[in-house]
């Protein structure tokens, strides 16, 4: 771990007691949102079905275009709304807004560690969990519209549907479906923490989540189980669901491909750990990293497409842009660009692991975060 840095200046004034600190006065709060705006990047993995696929293409090269120190390190992957003000999460406890030029717009305070990624509703409230085992609800303003208390840590990321319900798994081994005012709708118990995997919601709005319980698991939208699939291992992985199959991992490094009725289609061996989620390309190519340090892509029959090495290990997760480019951060402290024939398009150095997953906006800049207590922009 780093020796602690000096809190940047932006955010060593004191807090408002609201827990909200505005840090560029002159920055415009994001714009009052209407039901059904379409945020550029919502949610961890991009979408609902969490395929890590973004219809925008990514920088064509490796200009770090701004960083912005926080107060911890970022573990927590961005998500960016309609206005382009991009949200991220930081292990000092802070939900950060900032603007496309790297400004910060102001900093909400949990007062406990963020690791998970935040997701936007269509009407601009950010959503994101904590240590803590709160799951809290901002406003485009940053202030505070609702907390909810879960009994458990919250590394998962919310997701939120058409509907505006907000799903979540906690610690304490539940996925939760809250209303769009913070209200329990139901919970479901697995049998073991759900610790990092993400609830991903399919065209049919069924929801799938991992649990170390080492299983996959289907749950209707009434929150009953749909059906369930046993696994070699414990599963971080966030499932991933594409038109006819869901791919996830578990811990112990072999991906699966299963039948949107709970089948199992095959089994890919990773040959080593895997707490990193698939990205699906349109034909249904499957990309995720190991502990070992590789990239892999799988083909849609279960065999593999190629292998990509880094320097270190993968943990984060890698998206595609719709050029089919693919990129992931490693913990060699590189971002690397990644063509569709697994030849690499470019790499930038940031030097420190790459945790933090990256998303992209619709003006083709990458931002990723950093365990170096800083946030990148990439990007011309």
């Amino acid at each position: 771990m780093k020796k602690m840095k000096s809190v940047f200046s932006c955010i060593v004034a004191p807090l408002l007691a609201s827990g909200i600190l505005l840090l560029d006065g002159s920055a415009q709060i994001s714009s009052v949102h209407a039901q059904g705006t379409v945020n550029i990047f919502p949610l961890y993995r991009s979408n609902l079905q969490r395929t890590g696929c973004v219809p925008f293409a990514g920088p064509s090269d490796n200009n770090v275009k701004w960083s912005i120190s926080s107060s911890g390190e970022i573990w927590s992957s961005p998500v960016v709304d309609a206005d382009g003000v991009v949200y991220v999460g930081s292990t000092d406890g802070s939900l950060l807004s900032i603007t496309p030029n790297g400004k910060v717009i102001w900093a909400f305070k949990s007062g406990d560690e963020i690791f998970g990624s935040p997701a936007l509703g269509a009407d601009g409230v950010v959503y994101f969990g904590s240590v803590s085992g709160r799951l809290y609800a901002i406003n485009p303003d940053g202030k505070m519209k609702w907390k909810f208390q879960t009994a458990g840590a919250i590394h998962s990321s919310p997701a939120v549907d058409d509907k505006g319900t907000v799903y979540v798994g906690s610690y304490d081994g539940k996925l939760y479906a809250l209303g769009a005012n913070g209200k329990l709708l139901w919970s479901y118990k697995t049998g073991a923490s759900i610790m990092i995997s993400s609830p991903a919601v399919g065209k049919d709005n069924t929801i799938y989540i991992g649990s170390w319980d080492k299983h996959l698991y289907a749950i209707n939208q009434d929150g009953t189980v749909k059906w369930s699939l046993e696994t070699e291992g414990k599963i971080d992985s966030t499932p991933a669901v594409g038109s006819d199959v869901v791919y996830v991992a578990d811990m112990n490094g072999k991906l699966y491909a299963v039948s949107l009725d709970g089948t199992l289609k095959w089994g890919f061996d990773l040959g080593s750990r895997s707490h990193s989620s698939p990205a699906i390309d349109p034909d249904g190519v499957a990309y995720i990293g190991t502990q070992a340090g590789s990239l892999y892509a799988i083909k849609k029959d279960g065999t593999m497409k190629w292998e990509f090495k880094t320097g270190n290990s993968i943990t984060a997760s890698p998206v595609i842009d719709a050029n089919g480019v693919i990129y992931i951060g490693s913990w060699d402290g590189k971002l690397y660009a990644i063509n569709t024939d697994g030849t690499q398009k470019w790499s930038a150095t940031i030097g420190e692991p790459l945790l933090s997953s990256p998303s992209i906006d619709s003006k083709s800049t990458l931002y990723v975060g950093c365990v170096d207590w800083r946030f990148y922009a990439i990007g011309q």
